[in-house]
Parts: C-alpha cells; sequence; structure tokens
C-alpha cells in the first residue's frame, strides 16, 4: 500500500466539510495517534440474537427447541452450533466470531436492549432512539456520538479526519455533527464523474475562488476528492492476512482500516449492515438467507479486526456490533420460516482492551414466565450501560451523564476492567 501524502491533508482547513460551511481544524503535528477509536457497526432491521447466539445446553435449550422447532440452530449435523464450553454458542456461520471469542478478543453481552418501560418494537423509534441515545424521545437534537466527540477530552479538535462514515449516509448517532466524512465507495466520491471528471473539478474550484467559508468548504472537498483518489484499494495489502469478503459491507470495513492505518486521527466510524427484518424465509436448521447475513457480517468484521490488529493498532480499536431490537423468541409458522419483531438482544464488543472469551449481561430465561410480555427475549440490561463502559473506560471520556442524559446509576460492565464479574443467568 502507498500511503497517502499526509501532508496534503494538512495544508486543507475545510476537509471532509463538503459543501456544508463548516471546517475542521488543522492538526498541528505529524505525530502519530494513540487516541482510542470506536467503531460502531449498526445492524439495521432488527437483527436475530437468539440464532447468532443460541442456547448449547441446559433449559434454555430445551425451551429454544420448543420455541423454534424448524428456525433452532442444530447440535448436531452440517449447520451445527458452534461450541464455545459454555451454555451458549455461535450459529455455523459466525466461524470468525468464534475463533475471536476463544482467543479473548470478543466479548457477548446478553439480554440488552431498550429500557423495559420504554421498550418499543418500531423499526423507525427503535432505531432512532437507540442511535440518539435517549430512549424516551426521538426528537433530541443531537445524537450519543455526537455528544461523545463534543465532551471528550481525548478529541482535541486538531484531527485530521475525526469522523469516517463508510456508507451512503450519516447515522442518527452522529447527528448535528458536521466534521465527518462520508463515503461508502472512493470511486464514487465525486461531484460529477466521468468523461469529464477533472474539468467539473477545475470549473467548481473556480467558481468558489474567494476566502469565505463557503469556498473554503468547496477547497476541502477538492482536496479530499484528490486524496480519496489516491487510494489504491484494488491492490491494498491488509494485515495479518486478512481476507474481506466480496460484499459491499466487506468493503465499506476495508475502508474503514485501510484510512485508520493512514493515521489520520479518526476517533470515530461507522458503518451499517442491513437485511435483518426476518419475518419470513430466515432460514431453517441453521441455513438459508439469515445464515448468509451472519456469514457476511462475521467474515468482515472478523477480516477488520485482524487487519487493524496486526498493524498495531489493537489497543486503540473497539468495535461495537448492535442493533435496534431483537426477535420474537417463537418462530413464525413451520418450514422456512421467520421472527417478528422482538426486544431484547445480544451485543458484541470486540477490541485489543477488552476482556473477550466471557458472557456478560443477564439472559432471563427462555420459558413463559421468563419471556418479556410472554414473547421476547428479555431486555435485562439498558443498551446505554454498555456504550456507556465503553465510552468511559475504553474512549476516557467521563462524561456519560452528557453522553447519554438521562442515563443515570450507571454501573460498569467489567468487560474492560480486570475484576470480571460473571452475572447469572447462563445455567
Amino acid at each position: 500500500m502507498s500511503n497517502m501524502n499526509r501532508r496534503m491533508f494538512l495544508k486543507s482547513s475545510a476537509l471532509m466539510a463538503g459543501l456544508s460551511g463548516v471546517k475542521i481544524s488543522r492538526a498541528n503535528s505529524l505525530m502519530s495517534s494513540t487516541q482510542p477509536i470506536v467503531i460502531d457497526l449498526f445492524m439495521r432491521g432488527g437483527m436475530d440474537g437468539l440464532n447468532l447466539v443460541p442456547p448449547f445446553s441446559g433449559p434454555n435449550r430445551t425451551e429454544y427447541e420448543i420455541l423454534r422447532p424448524d428456525l433452532q440452530v442444530p447440535l448436531t449435523g452440517s449447520n451445527q452450533i458452534l461450541d464455545l464450553g459454555e451454555a451458549f454458542g455461535f450459529h455455523p456461520a459466525a466461524t470468525g466470531f468464534r475463533d475471536l471469542y476463544l482467543s479473548g478478543d470478543l466479548a457477548i453481552i446478553h439480554g440488552t436492549g431498550l429500557p423495559k418501560p420504554l421498550v418499543t418494537r418500531s423499526h423507525f423509534d427503535a432505531t432512532k432512539v437507540t442511535e440518539l441515545g435517549t430512549p424516551s424521545s426521538t426528537l433530541t437534537a443531537d445524537g450519543w456520538l455526537t455528544r461523545h466527540l463534543q465532551s471528550s477530552p481525548q478529541v482535541t479538535g486538531a484531527e485530521v479526519i475525526p469522523v469516517l462514515v463508510s456508507s451512503g449516509s450519516k447515522p442518527a448517532s452522529l447527528q448535528e455533527y458536521f466534521n465527518a466524512l462520508t463515503v461508502d465507495q472512493v470511486s464514487d466520491y465525486h461531484p460529477n464523474p466521468g468523461r469529464y471528471e477533472d474539468q467539473h473539478v477545475a470549473a467548481i474550484s473556480g467558481m468558489y475562488a474567494g476566502s469565505t467559508s463557503m469556498d473554503q468548504a468547496v477547497h476541502g472537498a477538492m482536496d479530499t476528492l484528490q486524496i480519496l483518489h489516491q487510494l489504491d484499494l484494488d491492490n491494498y495489502q491488509p494485515g495479518g492476512g486478512a481476507v474481506y469478503p466480496n460484499t459491499s459491507f466487506g468493503d465499506q470495513l476495508q475502508l474503514i482500516a485501510q484510512l485508520i492505518k493512514e493515521d489520520l486521527n479518526i476517533n470515530v466510524a461507522t458503518a451499517e449492515l442491513g437485511g435483518w427484518d426476518t419475518h419470513n424465509g430466515q432460514g431453517d436448521g441453521g441455513g438459508g438467507f439469515y445464515a448468509d447475513r451472519v456469514a457476511d457480517l462475521s467474515n468482515a468484521v472478523t477480516a477488520m479486526w485482524q487487519d487493524l490488529n496486526a498493524t498495531g493498532l489493537g489497543q486503540q480499536v473497539t468495535i461495537v456490533i448492535h442493533s435496534e431490537f431483537g426477535r420474537r423468541a417463537k418462530q413464525n409458522g413451520e418450514g422456512n420460516s421467520g421472527t417478528d419483531h422482538g426486544s431484547g438482544n445480544v451485543m458484541l464488543v470486540i477490541g485489543g482492551r477488552v476482556n473477550g472469551g466471557q458472557m456478560y449481561g443477564q439472559f432471563a430465561g427462555l420459558n413463559n414466565q421468563q419471556l418479556f410480555e410472554g414473547e421476547d427475549v428479555s431486555p435485562e440490561v439498558d443498551y446505554r450501560q454498555v456504550l456507556a463502559t465503553i465510552v468511559k473506560e475504553v474512549l476516557g471520556n467521563p462524561h456519560i451523564d452528557q453522553v447519554f442524559p438521562g442515563y443515570t446509576g450507571h454501573q460498569s460492565m467489567n468487560f474492560v476492567s480486570s475484576d470480571l464479574i460473571f452475572k447469572s443467568g447462563f445455567d
């Protein structure tokens, strides 16, 4: 990989601002950054966490097989559950996650979700409040990542690219944050690509040749354009023997890894994977459409982690994987069945500072009395507790009251500190 000319980035006073008129501060030095980085991966559509991390043994396995006679991940056969040596295992398509768990880099947090009084099974509302970080309101002006960036002592304002959004649009978690580079494919990052693209860039630059905020923003956008086009993604060589899947999500995560490795002071990166709204056609017996989704997720994330960790960035990077809600515990129909919207779910956290190879949270159980409203995996852990643990203990931001307004009584989830507390509920 040929490195970008980092000095070219530093010349731009409006990098990433696009046409928003918002300027980014210039970096003050060329020293390598050691700032912590969070990569927030959102599974849009309501990921079925109960089949991603299904029960392996005990009474929960018995109830699981009753609730999902066709949809269950089997204990034997070609699609058998991946054994973790625990009461839960991984879906057979999640071999990468299994390996990360066994190597101690991945933690599973059970029973997460919106606080019970605020549970909603609406995609729009659940996604909105989850990304805003305010379960009681969809009208909050800014997102939780925005508030983290604005309050963190680790974010100096001298970053070249503080935020990278590797998708087509910025998530609500970054609402009201304007200094974000939003790009899903470098080749498409152009105001008018084609035969006369160079002429178009020259014409736009000529139109904004002054010194106003708008002029500087356009100059920054044009600088960004030229710099991004220096990236040679086709010949990029990931570290650690990582192989990214040939999928859109794989491309998104490869772009995140490549730009992080360019030492541009990225604090936050986001991407999303959709297709989890599996009311039907989910795939019985551990196979089908859902298995393909899980494979894409697991393979892409594992490749990104191997790539970054092999480059010595493992201690800086933390990856969090979550969704707006889980699915109902009971399957729909018979044969090629699916699941309706639920509430409680799993979250995955990966990183060099994560005490992985452990299960955290609390799984209430799968009998009718243990299910939330008799239908869902119970959300026993406020999802903000997981994110707040990352914000405070990994990202070094003590201001969780500002990041999650209205969230009080925070207690560490203990997947960062050495004092591991294994909560009950996994027998």
